[in-house]
């Protein structure tokens, strides 16, 4: 096996002999070269590139990737809920003053560019984070990755002056853009800081989910944040995400917003069309939370998704699939994300089974 670590491999000549599984490790495609660069390990390949098996931890792919033998296994998203889940949260979705928020540490695209439509649109009811020493857009950027004149009319006419606004618990290390949490896991984030000051005072969630040229689906702990503060969820620049929670029987409230924004080609669209075909329920905050207060059960019913954890089982529907082989060596993956995280929970424990004799030994790239 292969373990590849997504936000720093780079293609550096190596050629695969034989069938390999490849494991992709955390967020991969370049944003400065628009690539994967796992894509070119294949190509590479001396044996059929498609006799691979790609696994990744929390992706799925949509794209150029698509061709390949690719396997998206939500393990990420597996951990974060049964971290949330031994944190024992009781929720509070009484006080819905703000019409929305949202959430911004690092520096991606679609994030700067939902600072520019908030004030574009003239947005002022709503509560956020924005761990940013100053609020300092990178516009040149921005404008030499879009070929619209219209989003280039708006990125440079709109003055972005929403200043710096982060929650700490006091030993995070701060950056320029950027916040280090250290050994802060994203459940003690949500329930010491964030649940009874950004997520359950409001209605709408903006999520800017980490991809967004790429056309793949990637869902984090924003997005489960997102629902155990009770509110509608809105994925502003991520590709397909209403129609993967919709497959695992999540409620993307289709009645009230309008998520044809999230198969647009152009993701500058994704992330535009989010917020504009959208704007009645950011401006009028009254109409927002009586359609909560009406329909408190469908939040409800997406909490209590997380809380029978529908991303494990589908992990273990994927893992599943494959032969004797193949799964022993999948349920290892499983087993050792993330420093080992899982062989806290017995009950992950139980399905994925006790550790077999070590597997061969794993190269390790990035």
């Amino acid at each position: 096996m292969i373990e590849i670590f997504g936000p720093t491999y780079r293609y550096n000549g190596e050629i695969l002999t034989e069938p390999e599984i490849i494991y992709v490790n955390d967020h991969h495609y370049d944003e400065e070269n628009h690539c994967f660069h796992v894509k070119t390990l294949l190509e590479n390949s001396t044996c059929d590139p498609h006799k691979h098996l790609v696994v990744f931890d929390h992706i799925n792919h949509d794209d150029e990737l698509a061709e390949y033998n690719i396997l998206c296994m939500p393990i990420f998203l597996t951990a974060e809920a049964k971290e949330f889940e031994t944190r024992n949260i009781q929720p509070n979705w009484n006080n819905k003053h703000y019409a929305f928020n949202f959430m911004i540490n690092k520096p991606r695209p679609n994030r700067e560019f939902l600072l520019v439509l908030i004030k574009h649109f003239g947005l002022d009811n709503y509560t956020y984070s924005l761990c940013w020493k100053k609020t300092d857009i990178n516009r040149a950027k921005m404008l030499a990755n879009t070929n619209s004149d219209w989003y280039k009319q708006i990125i440079n006419n709109t003055q972005v002056d929403i200043p710096e606004k982060s929650y700490a618990f006091g030993h995070e290390v701060f950056l320029d853009q950027g916040l280090k949490s250290g050994q802060i896991k994203n459940m003690e984030n949500y329930a010491g800081l964030l649940k009874d000051t950004l997520f359950e005072p409001s209605c709408v969630s903006l999520i800017t989910e980490p991809s967004f040229y790429e056309r793949e689906t990637l869902k984090t702990e924003k997005t489960i944040m997102a629902i155990y503060g009770g509110t509608i969820p809105i994925w502003v620049g991520g590709w397909a995400i209403p129609e993967s929670m919709r497959r695992l029987g999540f409620d993307v409230f289709d009645d009230i917003v309008d998520h044809s924004y999230e198969r647009m080609v152009d993701p500058w669209d994704r992330a535009y069309y989010a917020v504009e075909k959208n704007l009645h329920l950011l401006r009028d905050v009254d109409r927002t939370r009586k359609f909560i207060q009406n329909n408190r059960a469908r939040f409800q019913h997406n909490l209590d998704l997380v809380h029978r954890n529908v991303f494990m089982e589908d992990l273990v529907e994927k893992i599943n699939r494959y032969d004797a082989k193949t799964q022993r060596v999948l349920r290892e993956i499983s087993r050792g994300f993330r420093f080992r995280l899982f062989n806290d929970y017995k009950l992950l424990g139980d399905i994925l089974g006790r550790p077999g004799p070590p597997i061969e030994e794993t190269k390790r790239w990035g």
